[in-house]
This record gives structure tokens, C-alpha cells and sequence, in this order.
């Protein structure tokens, strides 16, 4: 499959929930990121196009914010290698500058080094 990513995805040595800004319900755990989009695990199908508030909760004295919320787009849904659950890609949409920068240290403090 041609890869069409900007960015390489990194996978995450950070145990991150996601969750849904309306409901403030945990939808899964990030398992990685780019500055384009994240993929999340969830219990649950989540339908394709489905756009979504997000929030991650940051690790304390990480970042000046506590949460990096922002706007996703669902691109996809698979069945996970565990049939109990979902990998969802999500892509992000108007990602500031501020929370661009946030995503770029993630990557470099938890992303696993190759």
C-alpha cells in the first residue's frame, strides 16, 4: 500500500487516554502520532468521517497546558490484532501553531527512537 503520510507515524512510550470533549468519556489510548493525526485504540467501531472534539490529558510540568485538545476526523477503522478492540486514524483539522509544537514534543520525549 503506497504510504501518503507527510510525516512518519511514531509510536509512543506514553500511556495516553483520548478523550471525547462532549461526553468527557474516555474513547481509547493513543498509540501514536504525527502532526497530521493520531492513531487511537478503542473498544468500539468508530464510523469512518466522524468528525470529533479530542482531548489528551499532557503529563504534569510536560508542557504550560494540561491537555492538547483539538479537532480529528476519523479516516479509518480496523479490527485490531486483539479481536477485542479497534485501531481508529484519525486526522487532525486546524492544528494551531502552539499545539503543532506541543505534538513535535511529544514525538521527541515519548516517541520510540529507531
Amino acid at each position: 500500500m503506497l504510504e501518503r503520510r507527510k510525516y512518519p507515524r511514531k509510536d509512543l512510550l506514553l500511556f495516553a487516554n483520548v478523550y471525547d470533549s462532549k461526553s468527557e468519556r474516555i474513547i481509547g489510548t493513543l498509540l501514536n502520532i504525527t502532526l497530521e493525526g493520531a492513531m487511537v485504540l478503542t473498544e468500539s467501531k468508530i464510523d469512518q468521517n466522524n468528525v470529533m472534539e479530542l482531548h489528551i490529558k499532557l503529563p504534569e510540568d510536560f508542557v504550560k497546558k494540561n491537555e492538547l485538545v483539538f479537532t480529528a476526523n476519523s479516516r479509518w477503522c480496523a479490527p485490531d490484532i486483539n479481536p477485542e478492540y479497534f485501531d481508529v486514524g484519525y486526522q487532525f483539522v486546524n492544528v494551531s501553531e502552539e499545539d503543532g509544537s506541543i505534538i513535535q514534543a511529544i514525538i521527541e520525549k515519548y516517541g520510540f527512537k529507531e
